[in-house]
C-alpha cells in the first residue's frame, strides 16, 4: 500500500462539497475550527496520509472492509474510509452534538457512499456478534471511561482475524509526555477559565462545571456547601453529583472524592477522561489476555511524507522496542482477533 501518494480525487471532492454546504452555518462551532484546514490540499493530504498509514502498520486493506470508527467526533474518518473504497465505513460517538454535525453534512455528499453514524458509547456496542473487519480509535481510547470494557466490545464485534487499531499520543511510556499530561489533567481539573495549555484551551474548569451543576441542582445551598460538595464530587459525571447532592441533603453527608494531583480527571457534562495515560506495553498485554494477538509500535511522524516518513521507518524497524516506545510520543497498536 503506498501511503504516500497523491488525496484521492474523491476526497477533495466531497471535502469541497461538505464547507460549501449552505447548512454549514448550524455546524457546531469546533469543526470548522478543527477541520476547515482540510480544505487546503497539502493538509487534505497528510490526513489522508495519516489513516492509510495506520491501516498499511496493521496489513489491513481500507477497500472492501467493513470498518468502525470508535469516538468518530464529526465522522470525517468515516468519510475518508468510504472514499478510499471501504465497504461500509460506521462510526460511534458519544457526544450529541458531532453526530449533528455529521448528519447536517452528510446531506451534502452521494447518497449511496457508505455511512453509518450512531451516538453511542464504546463500552457497549451496538453492533452485532462478528460484524467488522477493523476497528480504529484514533486519539479516542485516552478519553474512554471504560477502556477495557471497550476492548472486551471491540472483540465481541470484530471478525476473527479483524484488527483493532489503535493510534495515540497519551503515551505513558515517554517520561516528558507523562508528566505534561499529568500538568494538563491539573489544568482541566483547577485551570483558569479561557486559559491555554499545551495547546488545550480550558474553555471551563471541570471543578466550575461541578459548581455550576450543584447550584442547578440545590439552589438553597450556600457558596460554601456548594464548593465542598463540587470539590468532593471530582471524577463523577453529573448523574453522580446529582446521587452525592441528594444523599447531603438527605442525611448531611459530604462526598469525599477529591482530585489529587497524577489523577485523570472526568469531564462531569460529557462523562469522558482528559487525555488518559496508557503504557502501550502494559496495554497490549491487557489485550492479550482478552484474546487479541497484538502489535506495539512506536511512531515518530511520517504523514508529511519525505525525510520524516523515512526517519520514523529507521528509528521503528532499528531501535528495540522498549527504547523505541519510551522515545516515541505517539504509540500504535495492531490487536488482531485470534
Amino acid at each position: 500500500m503506498n501511503v504516500q501518494g497523491e488525496t484521492c480525487p474523491r476526497c477533495e471532492e466531497f471535502i469541497r462539497a461538505i464547507f460549501r454546504h449552505p447548512n454549514r452555518s448550524e455546524y457546531h462551532p469546533r469543526f470548522e475550527e478543527s477541520f476547515g484546514v482540510l480544505r487546503r490540499r497539502p493538509i487534505l493530504q497528510r490526513y489522508v496520509r495519516q489513516i492509510q498509514s495506520l491501516f498499511h502498520m496493521a496489513r489491513m486493506p481500507i477497500a472492501g472492509s467493513t470498518v468502525l470508527d470508535c469516538g468518530a467526533g464529526f465522522g470525517l474518518t468515516m468519510v475518508t474510509l468510504a472514499a478510499l473504497g471501504a465497504r461500509a465505513a460506521h462510526g460511534l460517538e458519544l457526544q450529541a452534538p458531532y453526530v449533528r454535525t455529521f448528519r447536517l453534512y452528510r446531506e451534502a455528499l452521494p447518497e449511496d457512499l457508505p455511512l453509518y453514524m450512531l451516538e453511542g458509547d464504546a463500552a457497549a456496542l451496538p453492533y452485532e456478534d462478528d460484524t467488522f473487519d477493523a476497528i480504529l480509535s484514533v486519539e479516542a481510547i485516552s478519553h474512554y471511561r471504560d477502556a477495557d470494557t471497550f476492548l472486551r466490545e471491540a472483540h465481541r464485534v470484530l471478525k476473527p482475524g479483524g484488527a483493532l487499531i489503535i493510534s495515540d499520543a497519551n503515551n505513558a511510556a515517554n517520561p516528558w509526555r507523562s508528566y505534561k499530561t499529568k500538568r494538563l489533567w491539573a489544568a482541566f481539573e483547577l485551570g483558569t477559565e479561557g486559559a491555554s495549555y499545551y495547546g488545550h484551551r480550558i474553555p471551563k474548569s471541570f471543578l466550575q462545571r461541578r459548581r455550576e451543576i450543584v447550584r442547578e441542582l440545590a439552589p438553597q445551598l450556600d457558596d460554601e456547601e456548594v464548593e465542598a460538595l463540587a470539590r468532593g464530587t471530582s471524577g463523577m459525571t453529573r448523574a453522580e453529583i446529582a446521587r452525592a447532592v441528594e444523599r447531603y441533603l438527605r442525611d448531611g453527608v459530604k462526598p469525599t472524592h477529591f482530585y489529587r494531583w497524577g489523577t485523570c480527571p472526568l469531564d462531569p457534562i460529557l462523562g469522558h477522561y482528559a487525555e488518559r495515560l496508557f503504557h502501550p506495553l502494559e496495554l497490549a498485554r491487557r489485550m492479550e489476555a482478552l484474546g487479541f494477538r497484538v502489535e506495539v509500535h512506536p511512531y515518530f511522524g511520517g504523514s508529511r511524507g519525505g525525510w520524516v516518513a523515512w526517519a520514523n521507518r529507521i528509528l521503528s524497524t532499528y531501535i528495540p522496542l522498549p527504547l523505541s516506545i519510551r522515545m516515541a510520543r505517539v504509540f500504535r497498536i495492531a490487536a488482531y482477533k485470534v
